[in-house]
């Protein structure tokens, strides 16, 4: 017999297919396609299977519905000798069925002819009615692809492992369904949220099924959202206008752990490794019509008595937990009478009660009534901030008869917050945060919350080497609290608020606002993005800038920056629209300096900041300030007291990289009673002066000009009066020690000091032309490698060149320091004498 059905298939294998495939397309609207068709009855023995491979079924947009690999269908293998062949059952495999519904409703899978469509002679049965009769018992969909777009819902579903099977009198009009499926949810996107990614579903029904009276009545029916197991019980009844529901639902066999994973995904970073017990219960129902015009009743209740919660981010376990939670869209059946309850909420945390309870009215526009009292421990959320540095947590936070009361509208507005109901108090006891290394603790203090108003009692602050005292208030907290990146309303966390602070370590507090190497290091271990986590850093700080808009009055005893170390400043930092202002006087590096500048908190963040020294010692400025980075000219080689200001601009990029390339310092320097020791270039004037009077050099009042700009340090022309030369000289040092400075000598001076014995009291040297005529040299090259040139015309030129170098950085400064800054000229005596222009630069210098 198996002989004999194999011999049949193989002679009928090709007439089969084509029988099934025409008699497929008489009944569709669009086309099925198939690569090859081939038949076995070996495997599926006493039935024959006809397989369809490489099928491609189009759907109504044009778009493909459905791919498979094979669709097998299971034939009765003695109709194969009859004029009509019967169907039994159909296996899909190995493909992807995606459905789509357009913004106008139309479905791709509406694809089936009415019964009112006419039999167009290509449809018609050639063989006078002898095609296959399709009367399907089972139907099995194996390793199968989902995906469901509805652009008019807004919804999108993708689904893989789609494993399931149908079984039922399917040619009869009442019939029991019978139907199991598993499958992995890769997403379900509704609306802009993202559910079930990379869950477990699957259901195992039993469904009656009228199709002339459109109704299914649901027997045994049992849905499984990862271990979540929901009863469904009830009937679904569709007419040409409506589908009414009558279903309840119900599940003892869950936990509050596994809802919360059923949570949108942006969720889930915090709360995905909840566990939970205690005896919980859901239930709901769903009863009433759906069309265009009305909405079924949802009901919804969660209880759960004697929980226990815990999660890696917490620091122990919330025992004793109870709540009851509930959902009614209401008498409209619609967002605007829906509410959403959670009452008597309790829960301990080391022996801390805390109780909260949340009304919310009208989802289209949310009234909410929130309530909360009791001890947060921080060891209980600190997990929750979503930070990875922050490692530990502690101490407790006091919640006192906390109330928010109002409409949403109404808190992300400042307009219209003073019709919003807000009160109650935060007391911080010992509560710190541990970042990284670091403790960050909230001593003690209040926080105190009337209407739009908080008020800052005594909040002390113990960080890294710093300890801070904040008394102020603050308004705008809400809808600050309530705004995001896409609803902010422009609000505003308006400010008053006074600092007083003992010690300010600014490098231990700023590394825990920014990437430093370690933690980079440690990103990159990990394959983490480095560059990604400084740019959203630096994002989070713009964010949090945008929202103030107000002043602290500063007090700060002793800080320190590096290697700058400062006391008693005294001063303010006003920040509106991500800027922060800082005006102020300090004390450092043995003088005063007077600040004024700008931050300007963007994507790409910059400094302006105008700097005034007064009698600051040079010694310490260039120690203080790790020497700007270079080992040329550093603190052993100078002493004085230097006046300046200084204009900085100042930018970094969108990851927190100084942009050096970028950065530009004008300034306007003075320095009494200077002195240059042991300063390795100033050898090289041996041709002029004794070497002994090279190694300590004591300068009159120098001042000048600078520019720092492309990478380069600009020196415009200046006189020099010391006791071992007097000379002209202007230059540019780039930052890779790359030299061009030019001077002018007087050589009569230059003969004198190569006769003169050694001058022990340091005493400078008269500026005079009288009696010879002056030298020009260019030193051209780098630090190490250098050479000298006699040019009196490159001098001169550059000369002319700086002087209108230095008139436009005293302009400059002029415009950010609102005030005259005057010039020093090269004396009369020292300038070049008319009747020795013709005399030889070649003199006296040796290399």
């Amino acid at each position: 017999i198996l002989l004999l059905a194999v011999i049949i298939t193989s002679i009928f294998a090709d007439d089969i297919g084509k029988r099934i495939i025409a008699e497929l397309n008489k009944q569709l609207t669009t086309e099925l396609t198939v690569k090859d068709v081939d038949m076995s009855v070996i495997s599926t023995f006493p039935n024959a299977a006809a397989n369809l491979n490489g099928v491609v079924l189009m759907g109504a947009n044009d778009d493909v519905l459905l791919e498979a690999e094979k669709i097998s269908f299971r034939l009765s293998l003695f109709s194969l000798l009859s004029k009509k062949i019967r169907v039994k059952s159909v296996v899909v495999s190995n493909g992807a069925l995606t459905v789509n519904v357009d913004k106008r409703g139309k479905a791709n899978y509406d694809i089936f002819k009415s019964d009112e469509t006419p039999e167009t002679p290509e449809t018609e049965d050639k063989d006078g009615g002898s095609g296959p009769v399709i009367s399907l018992a089972e139907a099995r969909l194996v390793d199968m692809q989902l995906i469901y777009q509805d652009e008019k819902a807004e919804q999108e579903i993708m689904a893989e492992e789609v494993n399931a099977s149908f079984s039922g009198e399917f040619s009869s009009s009442r019939f029991d369904l019978k139907s199991k499926a598993t499958l992995v949810s890769r997403f379900a996107d509704i609306g802009e949220k993202r559910f079930l990614p990379g869950k477990k579903l699957g259901y195992d029904a039993q469904i009656f099924v009228d199709m002339d009276a459109g109704k299914y009545e649901f027997k045994e029916v049992q849905l499984e959202v990862e271990s979540n197991t929901f009863n469904v019980d009830g009937s679904i009844e569709t007419t040409d206008e409506s589908t009414f529901f009558d279903l309840f639902f119900n599940s003892e066999k869950s936990s509050l752990a596994d809802m919360i994973k059923l949570l949108p995904d942006e969720y889930l970073a915090t709360m995905a490794d909840f566990e939970s017990s205690g005896d919980f219960v859901v239930k709901a129902s769903l009863k009433g019509a759906y069309n265009d015009r009305e909405n079924p009743e949802i009901k919804a209740e969660i209880n759960l008595e004697d929980g226990r919660i815990t999660s890696d981010a917490m620091d122990g376990t919330l025992k004793d937990v109870s709540f009851n939670a509930t959902f009614d869209n209401g008498r409209n059946r619609s967002n605007k009478t829906s509410s959403f309850h959670i009452k008597d909420f309790k829960g301990y945390f080391n022996r801390q009660l805390l109780e909260l309870s949340l009304d919310v009215d009208d989802l289209d526009d949310p009234q909410i009534d929130f309530a909360m009292d009791g001890i947060v421990p921080v060891g209980m959320v600190y997990g929750f901030i979503g930070d990875p540095r922050i490692q530990k947590g502690g101490g407790k936070i006091e919640v006192k008869n906390l109330v928010l009361k109002g409409r949403y509208e109404d808190m992300i507005r400042t307009t219209r917050i003073d019709r919003v109901e807000a009160g109650g108090e935060l007391e911080f006891d010992d509560a710190y945060l541990q970042i990284e290394d670091e403790n960050l603790m909230l001593d003690r203090g209040i926080l105190s919350l009337h209407g739009n108003e908080l008020a800052v009692t005594q909040l002390e602050l113990d960080g890294p080497g710093s300890e801070l005292l904040f008394e102020g208030k603050a308004f705008n907290v809400i809808p600050v609290i309530f705004a995001d990146s896409i609803n902010s309303q422009g609000a505003e966390l308006g400010f008053e608020a006074r600092l007083k602070c003992k010690t300010l370590d600014l490098d231990r507090l700023l590394k825990l606002t920014l990437v430093d190497e370690e933690e980079a290091s440690e990103a990159a271990a990990k394959e983490i993005n480095v560059d990604s986590l400084k740019t959203d850093r630096i994002r989070q700080r713009e964010k949090l800038t945008s929202f103030l808009k107000g002043t602290f009055i500063a007090e700060i005893d002793e800080y320190n920056y590096n290697q700058i170390e400062g006391k008693d400043f005294r001063g303010e930092l006003k920040f509106i629209s991500n800027e922060m202002a800082i005006t102020g006087k300090t004390q450092a590096m043995g003088g005063e300096f007077d600040l004024d500048g700008n931050m300007y908190f963007r994507d790409e963040p910059y400094l302006v900041s105008r700097l005034t020294c007064n009698q600051v010692n040079i010694k310490q400025f260039f120690q203080e300030s790790e020497n700007f980075g270079q080992d040329i000219l550093t603190d052993k080689n100078l002493e004085g007291n230097l006046d300046a200001k200084i204009a900085i601009y100042a930018y970094w990029d969108e990851k927190g990289n100084f942009l050096m390339d970028k950065l530009r310092i004008l300034g306007a320097i003075g320095l009494v009673n200077g002195e240059l020791k042991d300063f390795k270039m100033m050898e090289n004037f041996s041709t002029f002066v004794k070497i002994k009077d090279l190694q300590q050099i004591k300068f009159t009042n120098l001042q000048n000009f600078f520019e720092i700009s492309n990478r380069k340090i600009y020196i415009p022309v200046m006189f020099i009066q010391s006791n071992a030369l007097n000379l002209t000289v202007s230059g540019e040092h780039t930052f890779d020690q790359e030299i061009a400075y030019y001077l002018k000598v007087n050589a009569a001076q230059v003969l004198a000091n190569r006769f003169k014995s050694y001058d022990p009291s340091l005493k400078p040297q008269k500026a005079r032309r009288k009696g010879f005529f002056n030298l020009h040299y260019a030193i051209l090259g780098t630090v190490d490698d250098f050479n000298v040139k006699s040019s009196k015309s490159r001098v001169t030129s550059d000369f002319e060149q700086s002087e209108r170098r230095k008139r436009d950085i005293q302009a400059a400064l002029e415009k950010e320091f609102h005030t005259i800054i005057k010039m020093v000229d090269e004396p009369q005596d020292w300038r070049d004498i008319p009747e020795n222009e013709s005399v030889s630069d070649e003199f006296l210098w040796e290399n």
